[in-house]
């Protein structure tokens, strides 16, 4: 089986007990659509476990993006408990990721050896931008955030990095007949409230991020059968 999952967000725990809920093996993909760190208490730990994974796709993240880049640039000064120097830009950066739920991934890279440290590294190195797949009948795009900005017949290649990872998908229009996108990013309780903690399904989209660093739960999906498994 093919399953998605998305913005786990350092919930280690819970991301486990849904891939016991679903039965998740060897024989199944997992396409996990970024943002594995920040927020919640163990992002090293589902960083580490995605990485170890053969048959996991995995998909930057915004907050994984933010990650990778400052501990790219300060990953040894933050090894070491030591206050960063830099740039005004590379600081302010620096303190804007901390801001924004990277104290959680800043204190498990500290408390890493120097293999994981550099796994978790390589894990964001190898992580693509956007995904197709065709499942059955079905073709999906997979991106963290969305297609910002959105034109048929536009290549996913053409679109930024702003695009895929950051700007907010308009969910309330039609996309595209030929695909269905699956994104994560934006949680579905900010596109329908009643929806909160659920998987949001319309205009040739499927929104996975249930939200679980918000208090809600993580949802998987399956693209055969377009089940919606969540935890708790």
């Amino acid at each position: 089986m093919h399953w998605a999952i998305s913005d786990i967000h350092g919930c280690y725990e819970e991301y486990q007990a849904l891939l016991e809920k679903i039965h998740f093996s060897s024989r199944d993909t997992l396409y996990f659509l970024g943002d594995a760190v920040d927020r919640g208490p163990e992002p090293m730990k589902v960083v580490l476990d995605l990485a170890a994974r053969e048959n996991v796709v995995p998909l930057l993240g915004n907050h994984d993006l933010l990650a990778w880049q400052v501990l790219d640039r300060f990953g040894e000064t933050i090894a070491q408990n030591r206050l960063p120097t830099g740039t005004q830009q590379e600081l302010a950066q620096y303190y804007f990721w901390r801001k924004r739920g990277g104290q959680t991934t800043l204190d498990s890279y500290r408390g890493a050896t120097p293999h994981q440290r550099q796994t978790m590294l390589e894990y964001f190195d190898r992580c693509k931008l956007w995904h197709q797949v065709r499942v059955g009948g079905t073709l999906y795009w997979m991106v963290h955030a969305g297609l910002g900005d959105f034109a048929p017949n536009r290549p996913p290649e053409s679109y930024t990095l702003r695009q895929l990872l950051i700007q907010r998908d308009d969910y309330t229009t039609p996309l595209s007949p030929d695909f269905v996108l699956l994104s994560g990013h934006t949680p579905t309780a900010v596109i329908d409230p009643n929806c909160a903690g659920r998987i949001w399904r319309g205009n040739g989209r499927v929104a996975i991020d249930c939200g679980i660093s918000h208090g809600f739960a993580l949802g998987a999906y399956c693209l055969e059968s377009e089940q919606c498994v969540y935890f708790p």
